[in-house]
């Protein structure tokens, strides 16, 4: 995953910096990818599962704590009923996986242990999977779980659904690939991510020097600008809708700074 950041030092125009790519044992699709789908860590000769790995109690103390705790709830430990768990807590338990980088034991629960409890996932379930797998720039695993969640589940895609699909995009550097998430997301499910994906993607596509690709963007901005409802829209949608065509930091002028302050003069023809 290149990740850029920016040094804006006197020069007159921003330096970049790219991070190192992360660990292959990190990005799901690199583990599928290898001969055995084994993988060695760091200071442990053995190899095995990614799976196993992350289910072990060493991993990460806090995940361990989280899922002994859910245990222990489940089974009355403490003198009380036993309580089973919801989509909630499973869903907790998937978001502490992800924040803790077992990203192999959130996919797990996912799509074994929620179908073995008779549950069916939730939009916040795949959100939290796919921002996971944004975070390593694992765009391939990313995609199969999406064209999951909206062809085989049937779960309508939220902002946050995009946001998460854009960042893994932007991660793996492919600016053109999440110019077009954003478009298609908006024309075929009316949905927008928030308005700091819009300026993320700008950023980087002129950090970059992917000046035609910012413009193609701009103009999609643009777009939402002259938008007008129609009977289909929810008031959801209308009332989103309203606070993006309003949001000055998404306005002309906010626009020529932006694209000023990576040496890019925008002109009248720039603009409908």
């Amino acid at each position: 995953t290149k990740n850029l950041s920016i040094n804006n030092g006197n020069t007159a125009t921003p330096n970049l910096r790219y991070k190192s790519l992360p660990p292959y044992y990190k990005v799901p699709e690199s583990v599928q990818q290898s001969k055995d789908h084994l993988v060695a860590l760091p200071g442990d000769q053995a190899r095995t599962t990614k799976l196993h790995r992350e289910t072990q109690a060493d991993w990460s103390i806090t995940l361990t704590a989280a899922f002994a705790f859910a245990d222990s709830l489940s089974h009355g430990a403490c003198g009380h009923d036993p309580i089973k768990l919801n989509l909630v807590s499973w869903n907790l338990l998937i978001k502490a996986c992800c924040y803790r980088g077992a990203l192999w034991r959130a996919m797990n629960i996912l799509d074994d242990v929620l179908p073995a409890q008779g549950m069916e996932p939730d939009s916040y379930s795949y959100n939290t999977i796919l921002d996971g797998l944004a975070r390593v720039g694992d765009v391939q695993t990313q995609t199969k779980y999406l064209d999951e969640m909206l062809l085989q589940k049937q779960i309508k895609p939220d902002d946050f659904t995009v946001q998460a699909v854009v960042d893994g995009r932007l991660n793996f550097s492919d600016v053109a690939g999440s110019i077009t998430v954003v478009q298609d997301m908006f024309n075929q499910h009316s949905v927008l991510p928030p308005y700091t994906t819009h300026l993320k993607i700008l950023e980087q596509a002129l950090a970059t020097n992917l000046v035609y690709e910012a413009k193609r963007h701009l103009y999609f901005i643009q777009q939402l600008w002259k938008w007008t409802p129609n009977q289909y829209h929810s008031d959801a949608f209308k009332e989103k809708m309203r606070l993006t065509q309003r949001n000055p930091k998404l306005g002309r002028e906010a626009m020529e700074q932006l694209f000023r302050y990576f040496g890019h003069e925008l002109s009248d023809s720039d603009f409908f």
